[in-house]
């Protein structure tokens, strides 16, 4: 949870919330436990502690006068179990990223697969898990990590641009190219007018040859920024790579009416050659 919004603690509350949590859900008195950060001065995210303390992705917001009338500080609950819970997956997803970093592909899968555990639609733990996927071309592991993902709206959260769109770049580098569009084209569902997730996914459409899509993102990244030079670039290299596949058709199909014509001329000769020599005495 690396973003700006102001940290309140954890939060009971005095009615139970029509959200339908599971057995993983753990009750408190006559509602649940809440996990609460102040968004701006009179707008509130809440969301429900799943059994291991810590928060699930389920987000709503509330008003001030609405928050302050029916939630209730749970400072004691906040400091034994929330907090210790948060710096153990926090410390867990760092431990993950550390062993990636070293090449013990086992040991990160270990962490980030303890994180998940702890929190299922933890978004670092999640993303930590895909890439280890990726290196180890655990390919259908991949995609299942790929499609929790995918559901998990916080992942798409603007706080979490630079996370989503890192892993994207790295599903594209090795080679990926459909899980990247995926993942882009769900980003792009999400905010549409994002000149950067144009500029990626085209990317990903030229890596699977698809240069028509290409030219689509990259023209509608020019419309939301005139001024993308790396757009531009990528739509005069476009060009240019036209022209030249154009170029080797032609020659192509100089060569193939060349080698016909030779063809032709070997047959006649052939014939010619073959006829009986008729001599006049």
């Amino acid at each position: 949870m690396e973003d700006d919004y102001e940290v309140m603690g954890v939060y009971s509350h005095s009615l139970k919330y029509e959200y339908k949590l599971g057995e993983r859900g753990s009750r408190y008195r006559h509602g649940t436990f809440w996990f609460v950060r102040k968004r701006e001065e009179d707008v509130y995210e809440v969301r429900p502690l799943n059994a291991n303390h810590v928060p699930t992705g389920v987000v709503k917001l509330v008003s001030g006068d609405e928050f302050v009338q029916l939630y209730t500080p749970e400072l004691e609950y906040f400091q034994q179990n929330t907090l210790p819970c948060l710096e153990t997956l926090q410390k867990k997803v760092r431990l993950g990223r550390r062993y990636f970093n070293l090449g013990r592909l086992d040991k990160a899968e270990q962490e980030f697969c303890d994180a998940v555990l702890m929190q299922d639609d933890s978004v670092d733990g999640n993303i930590g898990l895909s890439d280890v996927y990726a290196e180890q071309k655990e390919f259908t592991k991949l995609r299942a990590v790929l499609d929790k993902l995918l559901n998990i709206d916080e992942v798409f959260r603007e706080e979490q641009r630079h996370r989503f769109n890192e892993f994207g770049i790295n599903l594209r580098k090795k080679e990926l190219f459909d899980d990247a569009v995926r993942f882009y084209s769900k980003a792009l569902e999400v905010n549409e007018a994002d000149e950067n997730l144009h500029f990626n996914i085209a990317r990903a459409f030229h890596g699977r040859g698809k240069c028509d899509l290409c030219r689509k993102h990259l023209n509608r990244a020019l419309e939301l920024n005139p001024e993308m030079v790396e757009a531009r670039s990528f739509l005069r290299l476009l060009d240019t790579e036209a022209a030249t596949a154009e170029k080797l058709l032609k020659k192509a199909e100089q060569g193939q009416r060349a080698a016909l014509q030779d063809r032709g001329i070997r047959k006649r000769k052939a014939k010619l050659a073959s006829k009986p020599i008729r001599f006049d005495i």
